[in-house]
């Protein structure tokens, strides 16, 4: 929602103005490719500030003996050198969690926004025909709040039928 949007970018950057957000959020577009069995997850991020296009490297979910968990269950992720869409060196993590059906990622070393950490979870509703992306933005100033925002992605060729259906019999 517009208002939920809002608070995400009030508490992102002061100078985030809601008009252009609004606007900028209305051209999203994300185009996501998997390979080599879920391992790679290739991801552009389409918007009015430009492309943004990122190869994350999912660790410790796939039962690979190459990855696999410490002793406690957990697993060492593997980072990835990323470059941010306001050309910032970052560098990502990324796994498969809720068996393999949603995509986390984290991406660490922002000085954005005051600098923080975004975290993602990305998966699909209505048959694979809605992609969503949860997007927290964790700020390193513990005295700020998280900022939150959801995306909802139709699949290009995809119907969404919104209301109620009538009884057929």
């Amino acid at each position: 929602s517009l208002s939920r949007n809002g608070t995400y970018n009030r508490n992102c950057a002061a100078l985030i103005v809601r008009g252009p957000a609004s606007m900028l959020v209305g051209n999203t577009r994300e185009e996501t490719r998997q390979s080599d069995k879920g391992r790679y997850l290739f991801i552009k991020g389409i918007n009015a500030r430009g492309i943004w296009e990122r190869m994350l490297l999912a660790s410790g979910s796939d039962n690979d003996t190459t990855f696999l968990p410490n002793k406690d269950g957990s697993y060492m992720h593997e980072w990835v050198p990323v470059r941010t869409t306001d050309g910032e060196n970052v560098k990502a993590e990324s796994y498969w969690v809720d068996g393999g059906t949603a995509h986390m990622s984290r991406v660490f070393g922002s000085k954005r926004y005051g600098g923080g950490t975004f975290k993602s979870k990305r998966y699909l509703e209505n048959n694979g025909d809605v992609y969503v992306c949860e997007s927290t933005f964790i700020p390193d100033d513990n005295t700020r709040q998280h900022s939150y925002l959801e995306w909802r992605f139709l699949r290009e060729g995809a119907t969404l039928f919104v209301g109620s259906k009538a009884d057929s019999d």
